[in-house]
């Protein structure tokens, strides 16, 4: 396996975070003219005098050169140098047969710099094809330059995307595979297309092929409902600009969000693939709409047609993750949405990628079952703890182990974070509840008279407050830094507290027992707020959405429910999984939810989602 392969397979997903988040800001100053240009070379090749001799005849010294002046180019302040820093580095990189640090030069300059020549994508391959590179270098060039496309077409840097979609038609020659050049010309049309008609409507807003165009990119090939609209609602397209008009609208009865649903589920039958699913999911959101505020025997087309939709395409509303060879207990997905982390009775902590699927990484470490799992505000860290006794923390990015935090004696049954990632809280068997401060994984302070296995435990988002449910009903709200006890909640038939959580505002809990019901309630007095019933078994996991306005819960009934908190009504029911369930979450955008059960498996499930409320981009 070539060098280069090895760097594609283990790092491009890192590379292009980097790219995309680093360079979200697209093109926001003109290409210096060729006369500062060549100044601002000049100048950099009299500072790096040496570097650059000692570069001429050493490959690796000229990788490092040019990895030096791309680190520069972000400190620099005046455009001509910045621009001269990436565009040598290009150089000299793509020289040296580094394709990595070349595209990252030329996905820099792309994204900067308006009017950057759009020849630079060929000459980069050039120069990387003088460096010689093998047929598995070429493949792994053709990997990272149409990854660079894609990500520049997904941060809207159309520009971008037609400069890195030539490179990546450069290199599908390269290969002679009829089939990967077409592929390539598709990209580079649709980018090229896509630029055309943001560039019309920048002069003429109303022009319906552009509108036409944009709309049903966003809404057909990326699913951006909430950015695509406006455009269908101009487009050419007449039925599916009156089908989008009434969408923007946004209807509040569930007579009119039925006929918003009927016209898309109508049009869907004019589209083929992808396209008609897309049509397909938007008339099931508008008819999951219409349910959740139909009276009396309004709802009945919409639960009908809703039954059909999800038994038709079982795969846009149900997906199952297999892999764990032992019961999955927790599931987990990071802040940006991209990756879900469960674990279980087979000792493991996977990695997935949250959208396709996909197993990324199993991680071992732990020498016993893993019951729970959660992640830093920032999404870097995953914090996981079980059976054996132990507390790690697991580098999601790097995909390691990089720290265990020791001191229980017994299983651990629960873990939760502040808002700000600084201060963990854990409970366990040995009947302690424990503070940590995380950075440090040093013990802060133990709560409670430990008489009782601490089953679940929470706090408060501000710190202030720790919660802690034991295994004969009773939760204990300690304050978090003195240890003395504020309150206590009492479940009526003493069942264990298997779950605990807080509203983001910290002044409600929510808990999860054998006796079947989530118990709201007020932190602060201990009162009781209302019961959500309709689980059968005892309850497992409660979460809640990421605005605090929904909650998950798993139960051992093997149903997955989804709650309106403000009313306590039942949004969803979810069946499928063979075995009781352990885990649930939601994702951070709302609209799915993830499950993990006895059964071994990890499920993905598709909720109803409000017509024009504003969504996360994908």
């Amino acid at each position: 396996m070539t060098k280069l392969v090895r760097l594609v397979r283990v790092t491009l997903a890192a590379l292009f975070a980097v790219v995309v988040v680093g360079l979200a800001t697209a093109q926001d100053q003109p290409a210096p003219p060729p006369k500062d240009l060549k100044e601002a070379v000049e100048t950099l090749r009299d500072t790096f005098d040496e570097d650059y001799k000692a570069a001429e005849n050493d490959v690796e010294k000229r990788k490092a050169l040019a990895q030096k002046l791309f680190d520069r180019a972000a400190k620099l302040k005046t455009p001509a140098l910045q621009y001269a820093c990436y565009d040598e580095a290009r150089k000299l990189a793509a020289s040296a047969g580094d394709a990595k640090l070349a595209i990252d030069a030329l996905s820099a300059l792309t994204s900067k710099f308006r009017g950057t020549p759009p020849d630079l994508a060929n000459e980069t391959l050039k120069l990387l094809g003088d460096a010689e590179l093998t047929p598995g270098d070429v493949a792994g060039l053709l990997t990272l330059a149409s990854d660079a496309a894609n990500a520049a077409l997904e941060r809207e840097d159309y520009a971008g995307a037609i400069s890195m979609g030539k490179l990546w038609v450069a290199a599908a020659k390269k290969t002679g595979d009829p089939e990967i050049v077409g592929e390539a010309r598709k990209f580079l049309g649709r980018a090229e297309g896509l630029k055309s008609a943001v560039d019309t409507i920048k002069i003429k807003p109303t022009d319906p092929t552009a509108n036409e165009s944009l709309g049903q990119y966003w809404t057909f090939t990326k699913g951006r409902w909430d950015v695509g609209l406006k455009y269908l609602a101009k487009g050419s397209n007449k039925e599916l600009a009156a089908a989008a008009t009434k969408d923007l609208a946004n209807p509040k009865t569930a007579k009119d969000r039925t006929a918003v649903a009927d016209m898309w589920y109508k049009l869907a039958k004019d589209f083929r693939g992808a396209e008609h699913k897309r049509l397909i999911e938007r008339s099931w959101e508008w008819y999951s709409a219409a349910l959740t505020v139909a009276q009396g025997d309004e709802g009945l087309k919409s639960e009908e047609r809703i039954k059909q939709i999800e038994k038709s395409y079982p795969e846009l509303f149900d997906q199952t993750l297999t892999g764990h060879t032992g019961a999955a207990a927790g599931v987990i997905v990071t802040p940006d949405g991209k990756t879900l982390i469960s674990v279980g009775n087979d000792n493991t902590v996977r990695l997935w990628d949250a959208v396709t699927g996909k197993l990324q990484k199993t991680l071992e470490g732990h020498t016993s079952w893993i019951g729970s799992v959660i992640t830093t505000p920032d999404g870097t860290l995953a914090i996981t703890g079980g059976g054996d006794n132990t507390i790690r923390v697991w580098d999601i990015k790097g995909q390691k182990e990089v720290k265990k935090l020791e001191g229980h004696t017994v299983a651990i049954r629960g873990l939760s974070l502040t808002a700000d990632g600084k201060t963990l809280v854990s409970g366990a068997s040995d009947k302690t509840c424990r503070t940590w401060d995380l950075a440090k994984g040093k013990e802060l302070k133990r709560y409670g008279e430990e008489k009782e296995s601490v089953e679940s435990v929470a706090i408060t988002p501000d710190g202030k407050y720790v919660l802690a449910g034991n295994d004969v009903g009773v939760i204990t709200v300690y304050d978090a830094k003195s240890g003395d006890v504020k309150k206590t909640y009492k479940h009526d038939d003493g069942s264990m507290i298997y779950t605990l959580t807080t509203t983001p505002d910290g002044k409600w809990a929510l808990s999860g027992a054998r006796d079947k019901d989530i118990h709201v309630w007020n932190i602060a007095d201990g009162k009781s707020i209302k019961r959500l019933k309709g689980h059968t078994e005892q309850i497992y996991q409660i979460a809640l959405s990421h605005d605090g306005k929904y909650v998950v819960s798993a139960s051992y009934d093997k149903t997955v429910r989804v709650w309106n908190l403000a009313t306590g009504k039942e949004i969803k029911k979810f069946d499928g999984h063979t075995d009781g369930i352990q885990g649930a979450c939601f994702t951070p955008d709302g609209r799915f939810v993830f499950s993990a059960s006895w059964d071994k498996t990890v499920r993905k499930w598709r909720l109803p989602v409000l017509p024009g409320a504003t969504k996360t981009k994908d």
